[in-house]
């Protein structure tokens, strides 16, 4: 087989279009608009709704984490499949038994910690109103985790109301006195308040 037999014209076509095709995926999951990162002003502390991307950045598990004014990560707030049987949290949750829960990481923290993925500011300022508002949060973290809320498998619903950590994102946003604010192209999950 010559070169000229394998380089046909339809070959470098379908070339061309799977090139083009692969540059738009990457331009819609990577860019400023969807994808942003946080500027907090230097100095400042700050309450960041971050996302890590999943499925090459189309969808995204949202979580909540407080930086210093270095922006180091304070702590981190996740909804997490739990295993009900053995209280243990799962990155994906699979079982029909598994129930949301968030989580707080501060030490050891979270396999996400510390990576440049997108997000916003929710809010930021001096220590103590960002620690104040985020013991807000905090304070939500046990009525949650008292409904026992199952996590659907693989964090989505087909059958309902999706249900997962981008909720638990929306409704500590919201238990903690800001504006949830969107990230990502696909979140399901999100805007669902499940202290209501």
């Amino acid at each position: 087989m010559t070169i000229r037999e394998v380089f046909t014209n339809r070959f470098i076509k379908d070339l061309f279009w799977s090139i083009v095709f692969i540059f738009f995926l990457y331009a819609i999951t990577h860019n400023p608009i969807t994808h942003p990162t946080p500027q907090p002003i230097p100095g400042n502390w700050s309450i960041q709704i971050m996302q890590h991307p999943l499925f090459f950045g189309f969808a995204g598990h949202n979580y909540i984490a407080l930086k210093d004014a270095d922006g180091n990560i304070i702590s981190e707030f996740h909804g997490l499949a739990t295993d009900i049987n053995n209280g243990g949290w799962k990155y994906i949750g699979t079982n029909s038994t598994d129930i949301i829960k968030v989580w707080e990481f501060e030490n050891g923290r979270y396999y996400i910690a510390g990576k440049g993925f997108p997000g916003k500011i929710l809010s930021q300022g001096l220590e103590a109103d960002m620690r104040a508002a985020w013991n807000k949060g905090r304070a939500c973290m046990a009525p949650i985790d008292s409904k026992k809320i199952p996590y659907p498998a693989y964090g989505v619903s087909l059958r309902g109301e999706t249900v997962n950590s981008n909720s638990v994102a929306y409704t500590l946003a919201i238990c903690m006195g800001f504006s949830p604010a969107h990230v990502g192209l696909l979140t399901p999950g999100e805007k669902v308040n499940l202290l209501k």
